[in-house]
C-alpha cells in the first residue's frame, strides 16, 4: 500500500512532507554510511578506538565464538525437531522443551530448584520488563527503583511507559529495606486500585544480584523484607537478574587478581547469591500466590542478537501474560530461536561456553582490579566484584566527574558517568567501569591512565 501510493506521481511531490509528518525526519537525513552501521554501538555512536569500558556486552571473541555455537545448535534443531514445531506458532509460555532444558540448566547454577511451570520465554530482559508493565501498568502508575540504577530502564519506566519513579536510597548491600517502606506508605494513597486481571497496585524494580551499576547483591534478610513488603502491599516486583549466571571464583573474591590459568571446569565457583524469587516461593507457604517475577536473558552470557530469555514466576504473575491477546495473536516470543536454545542447553554446548564466559570476564576483571590496585589514587573508592560486569568507582572529593568523563575520551577510554543511574541527580562523583567487553591488555593500560589521570586532577 505504502509503495502504490508513493508510485502515484501526485503524491510523490508530497513523499517528503508526508515523511516528515509521520517521524521519519532522521530516516530522511540518513547517510549511506549511517545505513551501513550493523550494531546498536555504532548506531548509537558508543564506541572508541581505545577502552570501551563503558559498554554492558559480551566482548567481540565471545561473540565471535557463537558462530560455531549457533552452527552446531542449528544442526541439530534441524534434524531433530519436526517442521511443525520449528516454524509454526509456538507454545504461549515459550517452546516446552527450551523450557525443560532451561529449568535444568537453571537450578544446576542457581543451586535451587527451577521448575519448567514457572518459566516464560522472552525476547531478552528489555522485552520482559515491556510485556510485564505493557499488560500490569499504565501512566501515572508508581514504581520504586533502586538509587543508582540501570539508567535505560529508568529512561524506559518514566519516558515510554509515562510511570511516577519514585528513588529508593541504597547502600553498599543495596535497596535501604526501611526507607523502601516508609517511601511505600507515603505514595500509598496514590497507588491503583487492585482488580482481578491487574492485582498490583505498584511495581518495584530492582537488580538484586551484581546490581548495575554497582554490583552489589542483596542479602537474605534484605530479599525476605523486600518480598514481606511487597506481599503486604500487592506490589509486583521485577527482578532483573540478568548477571546471577556470572559469579566469580573465591580466590578472586578473596583478594587473588592473579590470571587464572585453571580449566574453568575445575575452578571453584560458588554459586550466586539465592534469587528474589526464592524467597517469594519461600513465602507463598504452597499457594500459587506471587509477587516476584525473575527477568533475565541470555544477552550477557551468549548473544546479545539471540534475543532469547526468560521469564520465572508464579501462575498468579505469568497467567494473566498467558492469556494476553498479544500472546494469543503471536504465540510465544522468539520461538524459533527458542528451539535452538533447547539445543544449546541439551548439548551442553552453553555449558561450555558459560564456563569459557566466566573465566574470560573473571580474569579480565581481575587485570583491572590489578590496574586500579596500582595505579588508582588511596582516595578513589571501590572493591572488587563478586561477579557481574560492574565495578562502581567513587572519586575524591574535588575531583570533578565530568571533567574526568571528557579527559578519558581525549584519551579514548570510555566511561558511564554515575549522574546517568540517578533520576535524581545523584552520583556525580562515580563511574561505573565495565570489563567485559575488553581484553586484559587494554584493561590494564585504561586502568593505569584512569590512575593518572585522577592524580593530575587532585
Amino acid at each position: 500500500m505504502i509503495a502504490a501510493f508513493f508510485r502515484n506521481p501526485a503524491n510523490r511531490s508530497n513523499s517528503v512532507s508526508l515523511l516528515h509528518q509521520f517521524g521519519f525526519r532522521r530516516l530522511l537525513q540518513s547517510s549511506t554510511t549511517e545505513m551501513d552501521k550493523t550494531t546498536l554501538f555504532q548506531e548509537v555512536d558508543i564506541l572508541v578506538s581505545g577502552a570501551n569500558l563503558g559498554i554492558g556486552s559480551p566482548g567481540p571473541k565471545e561473540l565471535a565464538a557463537c558462530t560455531q555455537l549457533f552452527s552446531e545448535a542449528t544442526k541439530y534443531g534441524m534434524e531433530n525437531t519436526s517442521a511443525t514445531t520449528l516454524f509454526s506458532y509456538g507454545p504461549r509460555s515459550g517452546h516446552t522443551g527450551y523450557r525443560k532444558e532451561l529449568a535444568t540448566f537453571l537450578s544446576k547454577h542457581y543451586g535451587d530448584v527451577v521448575r519448567p511451570e514457572d518459566l516464560m520465554a522472552n525476547g531478552g530482559a528489555s522485552q520482559g520488563l515491556a510485556m510485564l508493565t505493557s499488560l500490569y501498568f499504565s501512566t501515572g502508575d508508581i514504581v520504586f527503583v533502586e538509587d543508582a540504577s540501570y539508567f535505560l530502564a529508568l529512561t524506559y519506566l518514566k519516558n515510554d511507559v509515562g510511570m511516577k519513579v519514585v528513588s529508593v536510597p541504597t547502600d553498599e548491600g543495596g535497596i535501604v529495606t526501611s526507607e523502601f517502606e516508609r517511601l511505600v506508605a507515603e505514595n500509598a494513597a496514590h497507588f491503583k486500585t487492585v482488580t482481578s486481571s491487574k492485582p498490583f497496585r505498584a511495581m518495584l524494580y530492582t537488580i538484586a544480584t551484581y546490581q548495575n551499576p554497582t554490583g552489589c547483591s542483596l542479602g537474605r534478610d534484605r530479599c525476605m523484607e523486600i518480598v514481606r513488603i511487597a506481599k503486604a502491599n500487592d506490589l509486583l516486583v521485577v527482578s532483573e537478574d540478568v548477571y546471577n549466571l556470572l559469579p566469580f571464583s573465591k580466590s578472586f573474591q578473596d583478594g587473588d587478581f592473579s590470571h587464572s590459568t585453571v580449566p574453568a571446569s575445575e575452578e571453584r565457583v560458588d554459586p550466586s547469591p539465592l534469587r528474589l524469587y526464592h524467597y517469594d516461593r519461600l513465602l507463598n507457604e504452597g499457594t500459587s500466590m506471587g509477587n516476584v517475577v525473575s527477568n533475565s536473558t541470555f544477552s550477557k552470557v551468549l548473544a546479545p542478537g539471540a534475543r532469547l530469555g526468560w521469564l520465572e514466576g508464579s501462575k498468579h504473575v505469568l497467567d494473566p501474560l498467558r492469556g494476553s491477546a498479544f500472546l494469543q495473536s503471536g504465540g510465544g516470543v522468539q520461538h524459533f530461536v527458542s528451539c535452538l536454545g533447547e539445543q544449546l542447553l541439551a548439548h551442553g554446548i552453553q555449558e561450555r561456553h558459560l564456563a569459557m564466559c566466566r573465566q574470560t570476564f573473571e580474569n579480565r576483571a581481575k587485570a583491572l582490579c590489578r590496574a586500579f590496585r596500582e595505579h588508582l589514587p588511596a582516595e578513589v573508592v571501590w572493591r572488587p566484584p563478586a561477579g557481574g560486569y560492574f565495578i562502581w568507582l567513587r572519586l575524591p572529593a574535588g575531583v570533578d566527574g565530568m571533567q574526568l568523563k571528557k579527559a578519558a575520551l581525549k584519551e579514548n577510554i570510555s566511561l558511564t558517568h554515575g549522574e546517568a543511574f540517578s533520576l535524581e541527580g545523584k552520583f556525580a562523583n562515580h563511574f561505573r567501569v565495565c570489563y567485559t567487553y575488553e581484553d586484559e591488555d587494554v584493561l590494564e593500560r585504561a586502568g593505569e591512565t584512569l590512575g593518572k589521570l585522577i592524580k593530575s586532577m587532585m
